[in-house]
């Protein structure tokens, strides 16, 4: 006679006790850990700003690199408003043509930012102009002072632009109503694809770029011709890679 084996103990969840095995995620956790990640990224934002402002103005006197520093934040302003105007009329335009709402989305985004990028380098290069007035000289020296500036001032408006979502944002994960519980199922449906560090370097390595492209203005404003399409260019290549490495996670 065999001894006859003991049923199995049904499978429990312990976090939510469904009986089928499944993956849990502690949604808390990751919202928490989302939020907490907001205010260090923002500010490690703040951070890079004040240090950048200080070098300047440790730089260049104080009349002309804060004048300087201003007229970047007027650049990434201007950029930035006209893609935003040029999309939302391009939107509108495509609005009658039954076009989805995911679809005028992404149209509009990518609308607004190759549009502000075609127009970073004239902003640029009016940014080196006003630096040829407040800063002597037109040699290497001189345009490093003016693209430093200008780029403090662009990377600035970038990111305090970015805190003020990354803050909205953080507010919105902890308020108790619909549209809290819209964005912590968000955010717990793309925790893994986190990318508040890559936005802060991408910030950066834009604003490093503005500042290469006023130091070059500054020396040879005719070279604008050339960096309209090579920046327009690089930020088609940009987005292009970020999309690919996105849908490949």
């Amino acid at each position: 006679m065999t001894d006859t084996p003991a049923p199995a103990e049904p499978y429990v969840c312990p976090h939510c006790e469904e009986t089928h095995a499944h993956e849990h995620v502690d949604s808390r956790a990751v919202v928490l850990a989302h939020r907490r990640r907001l205010a260090v990224v923002s500010a490690a934002r703040g951070v890079l700003v004040l240090l950048a402002v200080v070098g300047v103005l440790l730089w260049l006197p104080a009349t002309a690199g804060l004048a300087l520093v201003a007229s970047g934040v007027l650049a990434w302003a201007l950029a930035t408003a006209a893609g935003l105007l040029v999309a939302s009329l391009d939107l509108a335009r495509q609005g009658g043509q039954g076009q989805a709402a995911g679809a005028g989305s992404r149209r509009l985004v990518t609308v607004s930012v190759l549009t502000g990028a075609a127009l970073t380098p004239v902003a640029a290069l009016l940014v080196a102009l006003a630096g040829r007035a407040l800063v002597d000289g037109t040699g290497p020296g001189a345009a490093a002072m003016v693209a430093t500036a200008a780029g403090t001032g662009w990377l600035t408006a970038s990111a305090a632009a970015d805190v003020v979502r990354a803050l909205r944002l953080r507010s919105l994960l902890g308020a108790e109503s619909r549209a809290g519980e819209v964005a912590r199922a968000a955010a717990v449906r793309t925790r893994d694809r986190a990318d508040e560090w890559t936005q802060l370097a991408t910030v950066v390595v834009t604003a490093a770029v503005v500042a290469l492209w006023v130091g070059l203005c500054h020396q040879l404003p005719a070279v604008v011709v050339v960096l309209v399409p090579l920046h327009v260019a690089l930020v088609a290549l940009s987005r292009r890679l970020v999309s690919d490495r996105t849908r490949t996670r």
